[in-house]
């Protein structure tokens, strides 16, 4: 498997990313997009790819019914359910029976994403004031309506004690230790797809134009610093410009690198299998979508999307901790290395790898929605592209 690992060619997003000397750049034959990701998920799912791609069809047209409700109702939330629905969360029975005239499952909840998403920040605040540091995530869990605290692992310290007494007395709050730490999936390794000089390795993103300025997409973390971004032959292929990660410092886990002139952003990504998907647009899709990502370590591995809105505290270097907010969560496999690479749901570009588990997994390669028993966080692209001001490239 590393030995395909070290020889495996990923173009996520960028189409120079394979070639060789770099004045070939302009000349090189551009390959046809053919959408792979219905081919692997078929064979995870055990029905064929046309059946697959009916599937996720389906999530798209549900998510677009979605888009057009919310335009005319006042709905909390959504997420499908184990039966495929998409249900939104409502607090009136007007809301309700939009809801269904678009072809949507209502639920009157107690709470719902907003305020969830302002018991977050309470509760993010009642950690930051008693000096607690071993608060591991905080984010909403929609399916449950409930805001889920996760721990680090180890003996909670007396400040902590002191926090979660208070947070069992608040309604919708549930606390829980994990028994792993988190780690950014940048590894310091040269020579991968990705190689930022001096060492470290990610993968690449989605690439897109800036004021007609050719771009890529990135996790933070892989262009903190700025540094020069070469392919797996030691072609330059651009720098990074801007990063919105600090190490050590609360951060959002979104950055840039500017392609160099010479070299062209593609609209399509690399399926790791012998195969393109097109990149047709960009959304932030319901929690429990179909979504695949592709990575310089592990290839193409699927899951669902569980979360949005995550603040995760990465563990780094000499004790550090870096609190990162606006994460996704999903149960997509991912290992070191694998940060920046394209999370996918079908055609639409959902975000970049940001990191996992810091557990020892192996995700094996290619595996598709059989690399499971863990998770991963990324950085939507929605919230990147519009913060950066990009414009992905479409295949």
């Amino acid at each position: 498997m590393r030995r395909s690992l070290a020889s495996a060619v990923l173009v996520l997003g960028l189409g120079v990313a394979a070639l060789a000397p770099t004045q070939l750049a302009m000349s090189a034959p551009v390959p046809a997009p053919q959408d792979g990701v219905y081919d692997v998920l078929g064979k995870s799912w055990g029905v064929s790819p046309a059946e697959a791609k009916v599937r996720l069809d389906g999530e798209h047209t549900k998510a677009s019914a979605l888009d057009a409700a919310m335009g005319t109702a006042n709905l909390d939330g959504a997420f499908f359910d184990a039966s495929r629905r998409l249900v939104v969360n409502v607090h009136s029975a007007e809301a309700a029976e939009i809801a269904r005239e678009h072809g949507l499952t209502p639920r009157t909840v107690a709470r719902g994403e907003k305020a969830l998403a302002k018991l977050q920040t309470q509760v993010q605040a009642m950690f930051d004031k008693s000096g607690s540091v071993q608060l591991q995530s905080i984010g909403a869990d929609l399916p449950s309506d409930r805001l889920q605290v996760v721990l680090q692992p180890g003996k909670q310290s007396a400040k902590t004690a002191a926090v979660v007494k208070r947070l069992k007395a608040i309604p919708g709050v549930d606390v829980s230790t994990n028994d792993t730490a988190l780690a950014m999936t940048a590894d310091v390794i040269g020579g991968q797809i990705m190689d930022l000089v001096p060492g470290t390795n990610c993968s690449l993103g989605f690439s897109g134009t800036r004021n007609g300025n050719n771009v890529m997409l990135s996790a933070g973390h892989c262009v903190e610093g700025n540094p020069m971004v070469q392919n797996r032959s030691g072609v330059r292929l651009g720098v990074g410009i801007a990063s919105r990660f600090r190490t050590g410092s609360p951060s959002v886990d979104m950055g840039l690198m500017d392609i160099d002139s010479n070299n062209i952003g593609r609209g399509y990504i690399d399926n790791r299998n012998g195969q393109t998907t097109r990149v047709t647009g960009s959304s932030k899709a319901p929690v429990g979508s179909t979504i695949c990502k592709a990575g310089n370590t592990t290839g193409w591995t699927c899951g669902s999307i569980t979360q949005y809105n995550l603040t995760v505290n990465y563990g780094g270097a000499g004790g550090s901790v870096t609190r990162t907010s606006g994460l996704a969560r999903s149960t997509v496999c991912t290992e070191g290395g694998d940060s920046g690479g394209a999370y996918i749901s079908g055609t639409v570009a959902q975000g970049m790898t940001s990191g996992g588990p810091n557990d020892g997994h192996d995700c094996g390669w290619n595996q598709g929605g059989n690399a499971t028993g863990s998770y991963s966080f990324y950085q939507p692209v929605v919230d990147a592209a519009s913060y950066y001001g990009v414009s992905l490239t479409l295949g």
